[in-house]
């Protein structure tokens, strides 16, 4: 979605920037757009599955100063930490697009979810981030799936003629649908490159995995971006997400707002704009519980997609 604001007030220092590049980005088509948002947080090394789980037991927490109101709603939305004292021991987060499958009743498509990794050089996001394809850690949103077994992936590397991602010496042919390319627009978008991938174990490339390019036409046609499913929230929520760039994509978005019987207690539609949407909800006279805000094309018929949050 190339979605990207000409500017956001109060944002003047490196860490600002950063925000700044998380508000532009969580809603940004990977092609590839999903340049990394930092963000200083308190955090302590923990195991890749612990963290991920972590993450969402602290959902909705605000992050960086007030100046910066709209990243403190998405980075609170996509479930960040708070915690703003810059001395604080432990990892820095960056927040990283990964690519899962959802099947649904109009075929099966990849939607990208944010997750956080520990930040780095590039090429170690990268590897977090493909890292998060596997079973063991897999996606937040029940939802959808991943192709990749445990122990995939072992290191990324940009070489002269593309990214090369290896495979641990388990894996002996790629898996089968949607796997090459939930790996490749994962990688592609945290190194901001477009070159092709290609997949090697230690013995060499694999056959029918070199020089792979992204292909958009598997994208779903509506993704929300933000908020993170489980989300423990109040008053206004924003939801944001993407719809297919493609001319045959959405223009408009229909949503509904489901409770925890599926009786729709609120829907509308919004403009699409450069694939970009966004709506704001108020909250305040929503009974506290579990809630659904489902999101699907308003002109053209797609797949429905969801995210569950809590009202308290």
């Amino acid at each position: 979605m190339a979605h990207e604001p000409d500017d956001i007030d109060g944002l003047d220092g490196p860490d600002d920037l950063a925000l700044q590049r998380l508000l532009t980005d969580a809603v940004a088509d990977v092609e590839p757009r999903d340049r990394l948002g930092e963000i200083r947080r308190r955090t302590a090394p923990a195991p890749r599955r612990s963290r991920q789980r972590w993450t969402l037991a602290v959902l909705g927490a605000g992050v960086a100063t007030a100046s910066v109101v709209g990243a403190v709603v998405l980075a609170g939305n996509l479930g960040l930490p708070g915690g703003d004292d810059q001395s604080a021991a432990g990892s820095q987060p960056a927040l990283v697009g990964t690519y899962f499958v959802g099947e649904t009743t109009d075929g099966t498509w990849l939607y990208r979810e944010f997750q956080v990794v520990d930040a780095g050089p590039a090429t170690d996001r990268a590897l977090a981030a493909l890292r998060r394809l596997e079973v063991d850690a897999g996606p937040e949103d029940p939802d959808y799936t991943t192709l990749w077994p445990d122990g995939s992936f072992t290191s990324v590397a940009v070489v002269d003629d593309g990214i090369r991602v290896e495979l641990g010496s388990r894996v002996r042919a790629v898996p089968a649908g949607l796997a090459l390319q939930q790996a490749v627009q994962t990688v592609q978008g945290v190194l901001q490159q477009t070159t092709p991938v290609t997949f090697a174990t230690p013995d060499g490339p694999l056959a029918g995995a070199t020089s792979v390019r992204r292909d958009g036409s598997v994208v779903a046609p509506v993704n929300i971006s933000d908020p993170v499913e489980g989300l423990e929230t109040s008053g206004t929520l924003v939801v944001r997400g993407r719809a297919s760039a493609a001319r045959t994509g959405p223009k408009r978005v229909a949503w509904e707002l489901r409770d925890a019987t599926d009786e729709v207690v609120r829907a509308g539609d919004v403009d699409v704009t450069e694939a970009a949407w966004t709506i704001t909800l108020d909250l305040t006279d929503l009974a506290p519980g579990r809630y659904v805000i489902a999101a699907f094309g308003a002109d053209v018929a797609t797949a429905t997609d969801t995210r569950t949050f809590v009202v308290h």
